[in-house]
């Protein structure tokens, strides 16, 4: 057994990852504990949060710490997921790394790539898993995409635009939509648009981008078009806030067909239902995708994969059990937030700006 464990439970064989976890708020209880608890190697032993009765509801065999430094000196943990507001993921998960403990921190990673490099390396010199939280890679529309492009059904590709839009006309005054650092749409639905296309089509060679606060009271980014440069095609990214209806996701232009999709990946609409993460239904889409070949005499639907957030968790497991690599690669985030600095320059300066990462 790897070393890379401090304690190994025997009960029922298995190891045990003590598990603490930062922030108690949507992210935690939608995106996170339903598949925390749901893998047997794993087990939620502590809390950050200053909501106590509300953790015990949720988790009752936890221990609910005001503070992370309470937590760390009080709790034996081999795994630490930081689901609290960004501009504190560069401080949290270096606590975490410098106590020895493997580190799940939601996106963005980071604020500033600067940070992402610092964090890598304390990580490298500490042997410690450090997993960016991207994971739209497991959305279904987005698995269809990959595998398409992939298996070269669609050609090369020459136009690629990917949204996610939300119809959300008014300010809700939540911490996302307040002025500060890491706050806005550019670096919450930005960081999923902008990781999934370096993960198809790597580094670009520059971005040029347009941003704005559009809705009235708003005092954050709430609307982005942020444009990828390469030298053989285009990728356009954009979210809108006034988008009503079901909106376009992705429209994949290539040489040989053209792929489309509508809507958004099902699997939060059935987190925020609470429906089970081992339900028969759970992230099976509700709506097809179309592919037109040529100049659109050959249209087809084609079924969407099954979306799966669940695979995140099962490979950090691994990762943490047995070395595997870490299912997200800590350099990738980084060209994340690397991405969208170039893009909020662009946007100040209304030039593009040339990748030196």
């Amino acid at each position: 057994m790897s070393y890379i464990l401090h304690t190994v439970s025997m009960y029922l064989g298995r190891v045990m990852i003590r598990t603490g976890l930062i922030g108690f708020g949507v992210s935690s209880t939608i995106f996170h504990i339903p598949f925390l608890s749901a893998l047997s190697e794993l087990s939620i032993t502590a809390v950050v949060s200053s909501r106590p009765n509300e953790v015990e509801a949720v988790l009752p065999t936890a221990s609910c710490y005001s503070t992370i430094e309470e937590m760390l000196l009080k709790s034996e943990l081999d795994l630490i997921v930081i689901t609290s507001p960004n501009d504190t993921h560069f401080n949290y998960a270096k606590q975490a790394l410098e106590s020895d403990c493997h580190v799940l921190v939601e996106k963005p990673f980071v604020i500033r790539s600067g940070e992402g490099l610092q964090l890598i390396k304390i990580a490298r010199e500490r042997n410690k898993i450090l997993c960016p939280f991207q994971n739209r890679r497991w959305d279904g529309d987005f698995l269809t995409v990959k595998s398409l492009i992939e298996s070269g059904e669609l050609g090369s590709v020459r136009l690629f635009e990917s949204h996610f839009d939300r119809y959300r006309p008014n300010v809700s005054g939540r911490w996302r939509e307040l002025p500060g650092a890491g706050t806005g749409m550019l670096f919450d639905l930005g960081s999923h648009l902008i990781d999934q296309a370096l993960l198809l089509f790597g580094d670009p060679s520059a971005i040029s981008a347009r941003s704005h606060a559009m809705r009235p009271e708003s005092q954050a980014v709430d609307y982005f078009r942020v444009v990828l440069h390469y030298s053989d095609k285009e990728v356009i990214l954009g979210s809108s806030p006034f988008r009503s209806g079901h909106g376009l996701r992705f429209e994949v232009q290539g040489t040989i067909a053209t792929f489309t999709s509508y809507g958004v990946d099902i699997q939060e609409k059935q987190l925020r239902a609470g429906l089970s993460t081992s339900a028969p239904d759970f992230g099976v889409q509700n709506h097809p995708g179309t592919i037109e070949v040529g100049d659109g005499k050959e249209t087809r639907d084609i079924a969407l994969e099954r979306g799966c957030y669940s695979e995140l968790f099962a490979r950090l497991a691994e990762a943490i059990i047995d070395g595997k690599p870490s299912p997200i690669n800590a350099e990738d985030a980084t060209k994340v937030i690397y991405a969208i600095e170039l893009a909020q320059h662009a946007a100040d300066t209304g030039k593009a700006h040339r990748w030196e990462f």
